[in-house]
């Protein structure tokens, strides 16, 4: 579940990639069907899915990624106006962690919601080859990023 969170947050933060026209550091602006297919791609050879696996599979992660990276925009977009602001009150900081605590909530939610979906799916070896194969492609992702 840790793995699937830390998989959550790392998309929520990939929106704020999706969303500059011209990044200041030189980078690439993220592209989202790239990122999608590459990914795709990614897990289904390290987990070793079978064509059916694939066309069950791969939507349905898809589909879980999309909701949490939704329950998140309210609050990344929160955050982001928060930064922005010169002089910050308590009260902005206290919304801010509450906003952050109900995403968790929201977010830890789904992840169960969807295990139990994957598991009708795929074996618990595929599942926790998902997990580990998930964040594999989150930290090789940012670390070719920030090159």
């Amino acid at each position: 579940m840790k793995i699937i969170c830390f998989s959550a947050l790392v998309l929520f933060s990939l929106q704020g990639f999706a969303q500059e026209k011209d990044n200041k550091d030189g980078r690439p602006p993220f592209e989202k069907e790239e990122f999608v297919a590459k990914r795709n791609a990614y897990l289904t050879e390290k987990i070793g899915l079978t064509e059916e696996e694939v066309a069950t599979f791969i939507p349905l992660e898809n589909e879980l990624m999309n909701k949490k990276f939704e329950v998140g925009r309210e609050c990344h977009k929160l955050e982001r106006e928060l930064r922005k602001k010169e002089s910050k009150t308590d009260a902005e900081f206290e919304k801010l962690l509450k906003c952050r605590e109900e995403i968790k909530e929201k977010r830890d939610q789904l992840e169960k919601e969807y295990l139990n979906k994957f598991k009708k799916l795929l074996s618990a070896e595929k599942i926790i080859k998902y997990q580990s194969a998930d964040r594999d492609f989150f930290e090789e992702f940012f670390r070719n990023r920030k090159k």
